[in-house]
């Protein structure tokens, strides 16, 4: 630990942040362009990926269309969504799915048999099976298995009203619940045979190719400026997150010492990346500190090696000059070091949040019966639902019951998510369908006589759409839209569909559920992405603020606590991120405004960032201490220290909600680190420990952090408020 330890700056130095720049979103088609080229970019294994979607997706349509499947398009399309993180995951999910679509179908076979031969009794039903299925995908913490149990009820309503006996209707809903379980099936059988062959795990060369994206950053940083192509790399990985390589470590392993180790090293490279790609919005490293990136860039080489199957060969730490140094170079090494000994599994290397497994998520939210804006979400599906119903039966349309499939896939809890949604819904539909779909029921099935020529093109657009699904998920749904739009119209038997009347009933359908979404959640009482954005970045500020007293009532760290709290400050981060891209989908009077609140937190999102990193830093050396072995002035010090740090973090969190900006609280705040400072001096002759030294240049860049971006929360005073 005595390595580890360098003194950072003093209040006021060098380290401090500089004000955050406000980001102008660029013209409309150029940002898109740019989006569009960097999530088709290839990248290490996104090809592969792609051909196992392609393969599963193939194999469940021979089968299929071999035995004349009906509600074979719905199989189709769940054969693109089980998750290819590994065979394990895979499974899991396939039997969670099982288990699901099981509850699901005796749901709706139950209320056919009991509720469906009367008129009024079978609207009830109806009405309140929508607002059941909505409901359980507002309050169930698994939304894949929540979609999956609401889709099953949204295609079976069709069924329903059909003039087909009672049996008849049930078994209709056992052919889709079978489809789906063929396209389970194969796509297990698929990522178990790659899994056989695989050379290398995806978890090594996930971890890998990051280390080697870090290496050759600080490798041009130590140089001079790091050119454009690099530096979009670094923001991309920092983008993506480490949250696929944490799923493999989880399930990948059944020793419970491995999984701690490799969760401890896939949480250590995700929080390296994450500081390279905050310099250059810091400012980078000064000159004179350059050589000490060109040593980093060394190690990270090592540790590659170290993780290609040389374990316990990592080089041995480079010293660190006690000198002043950025925050961010400081934690840097720390990490680094950190990484060292993980990958290395040397005894005796400190003891992390990341080696205390978080408890399994509960089934439902934890606030399902105390947070009314659960029923408020699911009051508003079932009445978008129930709207699209209505129409479907008084047009006698029955081709528009994809309204209420486009109904449930764009719902989400704000408007810009839910536009962006529904943008990429249609825009995909139009492509699958419209293009693709019609395209080769004109163009090219009249030209084919067999299975094999229809196979080549139904792998051919499968590809593409797995292109698009292995991208991030700001664009990933297109891909699947694009699927299931060329599914419903191609994946229907062996022979040709000559009939263009399929593909105009889906499109219609989906503008319809698209028009009553538009009218049931952006009329009703939902929030823009501005809004949402802005309380999710309260929402960090209060959960930071929590993670400030890792010693309450001044008992040991509960490292359980901490790890939950870092993951929803690191998820929340994400949340923001996602939001900010729904923002640019609004329009209206308040878009201007929109986009300036947009700029505003996205300006200060590194910087915050920033302050979490640096907290967790501080963990590093708090956590395995006992409260009882510090002397007593010390404790008091750091417990007031403490209490300053979130008092002044919970205030900025008030100033989003009211915009009153906060109160006058850094005078305490630097009250508060030089008591702290004093103390430590003072139970050490003004010769602190490593560990001491450490906890004190660590506080001293939180402090300066939080007072800098304090100061301009309430510089910015009621501008931070976004009016309805």
């Amino acid at each position: 630990m005595g390595s580890l330890a360098v003194p950072g700056p003093k209040t006021g130095s060098k380290g401090a942040p500089r004000p955050p720049q406000v980001i102008r979103p660029a013209p409309f088609w150029a940002w898109f362009w740019g989006f569009l080229k960097d999530e088709m970019r290839p990248y290490p294994g996104r090809s592969l990926l792609a051909t196992r979607y392609v393969l599963a997706a193939t194999i469940t349509m021979l089968v299929i269309v071999t035995f004349r499947i009906p509600g074979a398009a719905v199989g189709g399309f769940f054969s693109l969504l089980l998750p290819r993180d590994s065979p394990h995951a895979t499974a899991k999910s396939a039997v969670a799915l099982l288990a699901v679509f099981a509850t699901s179908l005796a749901f709706v076979v139950t209320g056919t048999m009991l509720f469906i031969n009367y008129p009024l009794t079978h609207f009830l039903w109806v009405v309140a099976s929508f607002f059941i299925g909505f409901a359980a995908l507002g309050v169930l913490t698994n939304y894949g298995a929540a979609s999956a149990f609401t889709i099953l009820i949204v295609l079976a309503v069709p069924a329903w009203d059909t003039p087909l006996p009672t049996a008849a209707i049930v078994v209709s809903n056992l052919w889709v619940a079978g489809s789906v379980a063929i396209a389970i099936g194969a796509t297990v059988l698929v990522e178990s045979v790659f899994a056989i062959f695989a050379t290398t795990s995806q978890l090594d060369s996930g971890l890998a190719e990051r280390l080697r994206a870090l290496e050759h950053y600080l490798q041009q940083s130590s140089a001079g400026p790091v050119d454009e192509k690099t530096e979009e790399g670094m923001q991309q990985l920092a983008t993506v997150g480490v949250s696929r390589l944490r799923a493999l470590a989880v399930n990948a392993n059944r020793r419970a010492s491995e999984i701690a180790r490799q969760s401890t090293a896939v949480s250590l490279v995700g929080r390296l990346v994450d500081l390279v790609a905050t310099l250059r919005q810091v400012g980078g490293v000064p000159e004179g500190e350059r050589p000490r990136l060109a040593a980093l860039a060394r190690e990270m080489r090592d540790i590659a090696k170290c993780l290609r199957g040389k374990r316990g060969e990592a080089g041995e730490a480079v010293p660190r000059p006690a000198e002043e140094s950025s925050p961010i170079l400081l934690e840097l090494e720390r990490s680094t070091e950190l990484l060292r000994f993980t990958v290395s599994q040397v005894q005796g290397h400190p003891l992390t949040a990341d080696l205390a497994q978080p408890d399994n998520p509960p089934l439902f939210a934890p606030d399902t019966f105390s947070n009314p804006d659960h029923f408020r979400f699911a009051l508003r599906g079932c009445c978008a639902l129930t709207i699209c119903y209505f129409v479907m039966n008084a047009v006698a349309w029955p081709g528009l019951g994809t309204s209420l499939f486009t109904v449930v896939v764009t719902a989400l809890s704000s408007i810009g998510s839910s536009r962006q949604k529904q943008l990429l819904r249609v825009s995909g539909a139009m492509v699958g369908g419209a293009i693709l779909g019609v395209g080769s029921q004109v163009l090219i099935l009249p030209m084919l006589d067999g299975v094999g020529g229809f196979t080549v093109m139904f792998a051919s657009v499968t590809f593409v759409a797995a292109w698009f699904i292995t991208a991030s998920p700001r664009i990933s749904y297109f891909g699947a839209q694009m699927g299931l739009a060329f599914y419903l119209i191609q994946l229907r038997g062996p022979n040709a569909q000559t009939s263009l009347a399929i593909t105009r009933d889906n499109i219609m359908g989906i503008f319809l559920g698209l028009a009553v979404m538009w009218l049931v959640f952006d009329k009703l009482g939902s929030k823009p992405s501005a809004v949402v954005m802005r309380e999710l970045f309260a929402s960090n500020l209060k959960l930071m603020a929590q993670l400030a007293t890792p010693w309450p009532n001044h008992q040991k760290t509960d490292l359980r606590k901490v790890r939950a709290l870092r993951d929803k400050i690191s998820a929340g981060f994400s949340a923001v991120n996602a939001q900010a891209d729904g923002v640019l989908f609004e329009l209206g009077r308040l878009r201007a405004e929109s986009l300036r609140v947009r700029s505003l937190l996205l300006g200060w999102q590194p910087r915050l960032r920033s302050i979490f990193l640096l907290q967790i830093a501080l963990l590093q050396y708090r956590s395995p201490i006992s409260p009882a072995e510090l002397p007593g002035n010390i404790l008091k010090a750091q417990a007031g220290l403490d209490g300053e740090v979130k008092s002044i973090l919970e205030d900025m969190a008030k100033a989003f909600g009211s915009g009153c900006g906060g109160s006058e609280q850094t005078a305490s705040l630097a009250g508060a680190f030089n008591g702290f400072k004093a103390a430590i001096e003072e139970a050490y002759g003004g010769r602190p420990t490593a560990r001491a030294a450490a906890v004190l240049s660590l506080s001293s860049h939180v402090v300066e952090s939080t007072i800098a971006l304090h100061g301009e929360l309430r510089s910015m005073g009621s501008t931070l408020v976004l009016k309805r």
